[in-house]
């Protein structure tokens, strides 16, 4: 930590106190945590900056230990954050016990915390939810170390998911990291993925913090639909065997009469906010299909109440599982279901009569072999067009 309460009261920041007689004055006194009050002791070598540290308990507003990395990015982020308004270093909050790794005045307060070690998505929701009851909108930045390369297609683990963001209603959800090395912001749009951990990813960087990032369309890299068959095909022929599909297999053979391996094409549609789901897209989509629109006659109506009714308990069953997603204040995993449905429209075997009702246009197409199976699967993803 940079902040310390010094003998006499007086807050000493030692970013503030970077010439050598400064910091050797500094070095007479002692100090005290400004959160729990209790002795801290002045650290200074060759690799670490100048910093304090506690010397036996555990202070109540701190989240993490402070590595070198740790100690680095927020000094670089309070420096990188002076361009946005006041930033203050190691900023605490008495009403709600923290300390933020840098606060930011503006017109409405913010509070930076710089994550390098993993914690699980409940404490983030925890602490947000403290900072947002005192009208702190909180930002969570993970550290470019814990992230790793950025790729055009990404697994990322679900502490990593869990810094998916957004902060008004329609925007593109984005991971925030930093990078004190650069002192460079980068942003990850997630466009779409094939499993529940993996991604195709838009990112962007920055020198200046953004809240609402500009996010231009973009299309995915054009390998895509060829790496998406390949894994489709991998899925009917090996995947859909696996353990974790046995509840799901077993209803399809016994509700629908099919082996899973040969379920219809339009399961497994690429889906841009399938970022909601911890369970992959091909069984998710599996259940609503088979739930809402296997058995529906051709004609018959699709109510959206009802078949979301279904699917939530699907999720009270565990057979689907959402993703812990705590910072993402707007949207719903209602509207990958809704855009999973609009997919089917576009393909075809649904039509759209309104906000609350569809349509089901077209009678299923039952396969014989593996080989008409991955067949449709291409020509239903030719019809497809996808705006991320």
């Amino acid at each position: 930590m940079f902040v310390a309460k010094r003998e006499d009261g007086i807050l000493i920041t030692l970013h503030d106190h970077k010439d050598t007689s400064s910091q050797e004055t500094i070095k007479k006194y002692k100090y005290n945590c400004p959160a729990c009050d209790s002795e801290v002791k002045l650290k200074s070598g060759n690799i670490r900056r100048m910093h304090f540290a506690h010397l036996n308990t555990e202070c109540r507003a701190s989240t993490e230990a402070e590595t070198f990395y740790h100690l680095e990015g927020k000094a670089k982020l309070y420096q990188s954050l002076k361009i946005s308004g006041s930033p203050e270093l190691e900023y605490y909050i008495p009403q709600t016990m923290q300390r933020a790794d840098v606060f930011l005045r503006t017109k409405q307060d913010f509070a930076f915390e710089f994550q390098c070690s993993t914690i699980h998505p409940s404490i983030i929701e925890q602490r947000s939810t403290l900072y947002e009851s005192e009208s702190i909108i909180p930002i969570w930045l993970i550290g470019k170390e814990k992230l790793g390369n950025i790729q055009p297609y990404m697994k990322l683990s679900a502490f990593q998911w869990s810094f998916l963001q957004n902060h008004k209603k329609g925007e593109s959800p984005y991971i925030l990291s930093f990078c004190p090395q650069y002192s460079v912001f980068h942003y990850l749009h997630p466009l779409f993925g094939f499993n529940s951990l993996d991604s195709y990813i838009f990112s962007k960087t920055s020198k200046e913090w953004q809240l609402h990032p500009p996010h231009n369309r973009k299309t995915p890299p054009s390998y895509w639909k060829t790496k998406w068959l390949h894994s489709k095909r991998r899925w009917r022929y090996d995947f859909c065997l696996y353990p974790a599909y046995q509840k799901l297999r077993n209803y399809c053979y016994t509700k629908m009469q099919i082996p899973l391996s040969l379920c219809p094409a339009a399961i497994g549609i690429p889906i841009s906010s399938s970022y909601w789901f911890q369970t992959p897209v091909l069984q998710w989509q599996a259940w609503i299909y088979f739930d809402s629109i296997y058995h529906t006659p051709v004609d018959s109506i699709i109510h959206i109440p009802s078949l979301m009714n279904r699917f939530n308990q699907r999720i009270q069953h565990a057979h689907v599982k959402v993703k812990q997603l705590p910072l993402v204040r707007f949207g719903h995993y209602t509207n990958a279901i809704i855009e999973y449905l609009e997919k089917l429209c576009a393909v075809g075997i649904l039509k759209k009569e309104n906000d609350l009702v569809f349509r089901k246009a077209v009678s299923e197409k039952r396969y014989n072999t593996m080989e008409e199976a991955t067949a449709h699967d291409k020509d239903i993803l030719d019809r497809i067009v996808l705006k991320v």
